[in-house]
């Protein structure tokens, strides 16, 4: 029986902190700012408005370094996360409660336009204008599937 669930899925764009720290032990821990939009209509004035959220993100031991090399900002990423509260105090002793999500795997969607033209264009060089069948397929076995 499941008795909870504690997973995050956000859609959103990478924003321009993205940090990665070595700790004494030799593990490392990479944050970045996951940026994402809402949007309502604004029941006073008739007009819509945008809300931007700011989610922290936090990664951990390997996937950290493969984060921080691989992420850049304004890059949409796709990712599932835990969602952790925390408390913390400022200088002047203020308490302090915050979330943050533990990052569990991602996906990057797709960056700029002009990467994504890079990534569609195939290359027609030694290509055939028309495919050729398979060695000892005859469209005449055509007639002969089931289907």
């Amino acid at each position: 029986m499941l008795t909870s669930v504690n997973k995050v899925v956000l859609i959103g764009t990478v924003g321009d902190k993205i940090e990665l720290r070595h700790l004494d032990k030799g593990g490392a821990i990479c944050r970045f700012t996951l940026l994402t939009q809402d949007s309502f209509i604004d029941k006073s004035t008739g007009q819509k408005k945008n809300v931007t959220d700011y989610h922290t993100v936090t990664s951990w031991g390997d996937q950290a370094k493969e984060v921080y090399k691989n992420i850049k900002k304004g890059q949409q990423l796709y990712l599932e996360a835990k969602l952790k509260s925390r408390t913390w105090q400022s200088k002047e002793g203020v308490t302090h409660r915050g979330y943050e999500l533990f990052l569990d795997s991602y996906l990057s969607l797709f960056t700029s336009n002009t990467e994504n033209q890079k990534k569609l264009h195939y290359p027609t060089e030694g290509i055939p204008s028309t495919p050729t069948p398979l060695p000892g397929f005859e469209l005449s076995d055509l007639d002969e599937l089931p289907f």
